[in-house]
């Protein structure tokens, strides 16, 4: 009921910016950067969601070879559909990532595992980034201490959440569950039966970070070039919608931008409340507000076809009946 609520309330707001700038004109706007620029834009998320896989590729270790890269593609943008369009603060997709490897005979253990430090990894190299667009941010433009605060407090509980859920895997996430579960004198017998497999579970994750730094480091370089390919991304927008626009201002929106989209993940898709985002921040880096809401629906259309790219994966793999994967 509340996510039906949260998606309403968005398609209002959606509309009521688009009837405020004037449907016609974003239309017209929209025509005039054409098919074959649209195509441009769509290549940086491209590559970003390549590299993204090939993070999740380094972290599956043996596993690797077995799934193959194409076929983790494929798992991934599944799994990346299911986060965008449930409201799950982007991890709805997870297990269902670590289900699907299952089916190229990756031990449903090992495939959780390699989605928890690949998705701990990029989340790390998300913090990054943001870190390096508000610096870039504070050296172009300036803000106000307000601005300023609120920025380091939203990006410091990013941090400090990351860095409990790191603390958490080292303890053991398994083992946390089962602590909860005893100390609040939860039976299930589910719970017992996969107690097993959630102790082995800790076990792997504290593997990884122990023997395989060097392997959390690449993967780690490659998740933050990931989220660096995204300001080519902004760059072509605004510079098929005539604006001007430089690198270093690219990489400002480019990151603030993200933190945005994390913030409203709670909305279905971020509808609405991600399109005015965007816009706000456009308007208060100089844009007009015409640029702001064309750059934001670009962003959305862009963002629906690689939704449906994963639905249709989904489906795929879903239908598949599991297969002896070859090495």
């Amino acid at each position: 009921m509340i996510r039906w609520l949260l998606l309403a309330v968005g398609l209002v707001v959606l509309g009521g910016l688009l009837w405020h700038i004037g449907l016609f004109q974003v239309w017209e706007t929209m025509e005039h950067v054409g098919f074959v620029a649209f195509c441009i834009v769509l290549t940086p998320l491209l590559v970003v969601y390549l590299l993204d896989t090939y993070g999740w590729f380094l972290t599956l270790g043996q596993w690797a070879r077995r799934v193959g890269f194409v076929r983790l593609f494929m798992v991934r943008m599944a799994g990346e559909a299911i986060n965008v369009t449930t409201p799950t603060a982007m991890l709805g997709g997870e297990p269902v990532k670590a289900y699907l490897l299952t089916r190229y005979e990756v031990p449903m253990v090992e495939g959780l595992a390699s989605v928890v430090t690949a998705k701990t990894i990029m989340v790390i190299a998300q913090i990054l980034f943001m870190l390096l667009g508000l610096g870039v941010t504070l050296w172009l433009v300036g803000a106000g201490e307000y601005n300023v605060l609120l920025a380091v407090v939203s990006l410091g509980l990013l941090g400090f959440g990351v860095f409990l859920f790191l603390i958490l895997q080292r303890y053991g996430i398994g083992m946390g569950l089962l602590t909860v579960a005893d100390t609040c004198r939860i039976r299930s017998r589910r719970l017992e039966a996969a107690r097993p497999q959630l102790l082995e579970l800790d076990q792997t994750i504290r593997t990884f970070y122990r023997q395989r730094r060097r392997t959390f480091l690449l993967s780690l370089g490659v998740h933050f070039v990931a989220w660096l390919t995204e300001l080519f991304e902004v760059y072509a927008i605004l510079y098929f919608l005539g604006a001007e626009v430089g690198w270093l201002s690219s990489l400002s929106i480019a990151a603030i931008a993200v933190l945005i989209k994390g913030s409203v993940s709670f909305v279905p898709g971020g509808l609405g409340a991600q399109e005015g985002g965007y816009l706000f921040l456009l308007v208060a880096l100089g844009y007009g507000e015409l640029t702001g809401i064309t750059f934001a629906l670009i962003r959305r259309i862009r963002e629906l076809l690689w939704i449906l790219i994963g639905l249709v994966f989904l489906a795929v793999l879903r239908d598949k009946a599991p297969l002896a994967a070859t090495s």
